[in-house]
């Protein structure tokens, strides 16, 4: 039946997809738009690997959404303060929190699931229209100053973990000998799919702040490069905010 399905997806008969927060958000019941077995099952596998339940893993899934939106909207607006500084007290690092004093208004799909979340990061008049659900949230939260690309390594085999990784990437799917070079040319298309972005926004050069991050998942005494790894490529367009 693997073999089966491992056929299936290099044909093209099948797509492989993520999690998605989404996801997260039908196994909680706070979205139930669609069908949620197959959300279930991705959030049983994926807990599996970080030792939590489908419904702590979820929960973990949706918390760091928020914090992802306020860092994104923070950033936007505090042009000149490094995003490091943002995400320690984002984090709690320290007894502080920020106020806002602009309306931020929250568009796009199941947001008012993430209201609350948001709340609890930075104190402002969180707006949520009736009809919030046809519009983009990044889009409505900052125009065009934000532009995030997210690719996915994984090795082709876990019979071979040691060689062979593909990098899926939006509109491509590579193939690459080594862990290091998958991991360079992931980065490489990040950062381009960012700045042709922002070129399209009139913004390049040092208008726009490009920053990476990289998240791995591997089990215990798993001595291979990683399982899966996550690389978010994000640009924030340094545009002029008038109030």
């Amino acid at each position: 039946m693997r073999y089966k399905k491992r056929v299936e997806i290099k044909k093209r008969l099948v797509q492989v997809i993520g999690f998605t927060p989404t996801d997260a958000l039908h196994v909680l019941g706070e979205y139930t738009a669609w069908r949620e077995e197959a959300s279930r099952t991705g959030a049983e596998r994926l807990g599996r690997l970080m030792r939590m339940t489908p419904i702590e893993f979820c929960t973990a899934v949706k918390k760091k959404v928020a914090r992802n939106m306020a860092l994104h909207l923070l950033s936007y607006i505090l042009t000149r303060v490094p995003c490091e500084s943002i995400e320690k007290i984002l984090d709690g690092d320290y007894p502080a929190k920020f106020k806002l004093q602009l309306p931020v208004v929250l568009l796009g799909g199941p947001v008012r699931a993430h209201r609350k979340e948001l709340e609890e990061l930075i104190d402002a008049d969180i707006l949520v229209p009736e009809h919030a659900e046809v519009g983009n949230a990044v889009g409505a939260l900052v125009g065009k100053g934000i532009k995030r690309a997210e690719i996915l390594i994984r090795p082709e085999s876990l019979m071979s973990p040691d060689r062979d990784f593909l990098v899926f990437a939006p509109g491509s799917r590579l193939k690459f000998e080594t862990y290091s070079k998958a991991l360079e040319k992931a980065t490489e298309i990040g950062k381009k799919l960012v700045e042709d972005y922002m070129k399209e926004c009139g913004l390049s050069g040092n208008q726009v702040e490009i920053s990476s991050e990289k998240k791995t998942v591997s089990p215990d005494g798993w001595n291979h490069p990683p399982m899966e790894t996550n690389l978010l490529v994000v640009g924030v367009g340094m545009r002029e905010l008038h109030v």
